[in-house]
């Protein structure tokens, strides 16, 4: 036989010996995925958002077949009664949430040098923490807007970014990307809202920002259901006790409490 007869043999001998074994390896070392996972899978809406806080729905399927997690984390909305018979239990929709912009952002915020570099809030932070004199304020670059997976952000120049609240989802991609913490999640539901983000005390407010919150304590007084209240020199929103009546709005000074989405009326008092 030729030298080539007896190498095919042998490479053929050599992949038949390869298939056996491959073969017998899978049968033993299956691992069986349990049916439930494609289940929800396919009920998930599929976008691989993140908004659960999984990198894929999949992923998120799995993490609730096998490790317990809530299965109603999903921000677009997955249908919870398709779920609950999968799971073979009741599952209680969470409350859906959107974003919201804690500060008027533009001019408001007296800027403390020009800032040159690159167009981007995560580098001009890290230079000199930023242009301007407030350390809370947004610094206008657009990192979230780049990051919206929905495109639910928009910005003009380097004023605070608008939210479109019908296509935000709340998955909270945009709060990740802002170094300030400037953006926040609130209920959907949520009525009203606070334009700043300081936590100057009101004195040093004044001197460095038009229109920022100075705690003056006056909305907190006008309350009738106790839902405002002072926290790290900045007033805080009990939403779970807010039912939107708006005498808060009225008494602010500032100016700075708004009905949810006070960004474009934000922009239109800082440009006048």
């Amino acid at each position: 036989m030729s030298v080539v007869v007896i190498s095919l043999i042998i490479l053929g001998g050599m992949g038949l010996l390869s298939g056996v074994v491959l073969a017998i390896a899978s049968r033993f070392f299956t691992v069986e995925v349990d049916p439930r996972i494609e289940k929800l899978e396919k009920i998930l809406p599929g976008l691989n958002c993140g908004g659960c806080g999984f990198p894929s729905c999949f992923s998120y399927a799995q993490n609730i077949i096998e490790k317990g997690v809530e299965p109603n984390c999903c921000v677009l909305g997955a249908d919870i009664d398709k779920i609950s018979q999968v799971l073979g239990k009741a599952v209680v929709a969470s409350e859906k949430k959107t974003a919201a912009i804690k500060c008027y952002g533009g001019d408001a915020a007296v800027k403390e040098f020009d800032y040159n570099g690159m167009p981007s809030c995560r580098s001009a932070s890290l230079y000199g923490g930023g242009d301007k004199f407030c350390k809370y304020s947004c610094l206008g670059f657009g990192d979230c807007v780049r990051t919206c997976p929905f495109a639910a952000l928009s910005i003009v120049e380097r004023e605070a970014p608008l939210v479109n609240h019908d296509k935000c989802t709340g998955c909270g991609k945009c709060t990740a990307a802002c170094p300030r913490a400037v953006i926040i999640l609130i209920p959907r539901v949520a009525k009203i809202h606070l334009a700043c983000n300081s936590k100057d005390k009101g004195k040093v407010v004044r001197q460095i920002c038009e229109l920022g919150c100075i705690s003056c304590g006056r909305c907190i007084k006008v309350c009738p259901e106790n839902a405002l209240s002072v926290q790290e020199e900045r007033v805080a929103i009990d939403y779970q006790k807010c039912t939107g009546c708006g005498l808060c709005i009225e008494e602010c000074p500032r100016d700075i409490l708004k009905d949810r989405g006070p960004q474009e009326a934000a922009a239109k008092v800082v440009n006048q």
